[in-house]
């Protein structure tokens, strides 16, 4: 026993025999991700994708009909360009660079979207953040831009009011609203 056990009373070591052996019985099944937080507010957003997840670490969306930096022309809502890339989550639930049929993205997941002016500068961060079950969701996602340096474009309060109608178009809805998926080669 170690030093440390055995400067604990009695009910604290039982308790402390009790968690070594819950730990140690799980130590050859694979463990579960640990639970996505809830994001709250624009700021906290903001934070997970520039600082805890910074977007600089995501892979660009797979086999999309652009530049080879990755750059395609602007839809609707975002022009001129855009970059899109997702984070490991998304990416790894892809299977040959596609969404599964019937199937959505994991928690967690979040798809990152640079608008950038004609002459390649960021002007716009959008963000898609899968959290199913936060008040602040639409049709399951987050949905938020910012301003290169930080200020809030359009904030997860609005519940992706203005992103939900174009994203449940086409196969919109069959690709947990990812439009990207229509833009592949």
């Amino acid at each position: 026993m170690s030093g440390f056990a055995r400067s604990l009373p009695p009910k604290c070591l039982s308790l402390f025999a009790a968690l070594a052996f819950f730990l140690s019985c799980g130590q050859d099944t694979p463990t579960s991700p640990a639970p996505v937080g809830t994001i709250s507010s624009d700021a906290a957003l903001f934070n997970l994708v520039t600082q805890t997840e910074p977007f600089g670490s995501y892979t660009p969306f797979p086999s999309l009909a652009g530049t080879s930096a990755g750059i395609l022309s602007g839809s609707s809502a975002h022009q001129p360009q855009i970059r899109v890339s997702l984070n490991a989550t998304a990416r790894g639930a892809l299977q040959n660079g596609r969404l599964p049929s019937q199937s959505a993205f994991p928690e967690g997941s979040i798809v990152f979207k640079e608008v950038l002016t004609s002459s390649g500068a960021t002007s716009i961060l959008a963000v898609m953040y899968k959290n199913e079950n936060n008040s602040l969701a639409g049709n399951g996602w987050l949905w938020a831009e910012y301003r290169p340096g930080g200020g809030t474009q359009y904030s997860v309060n609005n519940r992706g009011g203005a992103c939900t109608g174009c994203h449940s178009l086409d196969l919109g809805p069959r690709n947990d609203f990812v439009r990207s998926f229509e833009r592949q080669q």
